[in-house]
């Protein structure tokens, strides 16, 4: 089964998304939180750099993570983020990128 690790980072937007998204502008900064299924609760890194490269960031900082817990998506401060979690599953992975950050 699937777990969604939530990955946060800052980092700068390159112009060269892999993705399909509305994009930020180019060479701004901003705090992102990367939604990423994987097959374990183990954080992954490496792999959450990759994919905020795929999603067009460079120079990524602060990098943090921590698994999901489902039933935090009914809580009000994060019901919002029930799609991102779901796209996550579907997909692989989601971005939010926070603008004017």
């Amino acid at each position: 089964m699937k777990t969604v690790i939530v990955y946060g980072f800052r980092g700068r937007f390159n112009g060269k998304p892999e993705h399909e998204y509305k994009c930020p502008v180019i060479g701004e900064q901003h705090d992102c939180m990367l939604f990423m299924a994987q097959d374990s609760e183990e954080l992954n890194f490496e792999g959450a750099i990759n994919e905020g490269l795929r999603y067009g960031f460079c120079e990524l900082e602060e990098l943090r993570g921590n698994p999901l817990k489902v039933e935090v998506l009914n809580t009000e401060s994060f019901r919002g983020f029930s799609g991102f979690y779901e796209e996550a599953l579907e997909e692989g992975s989601s971005l939010v990128y926070y603008p004017n950050a």
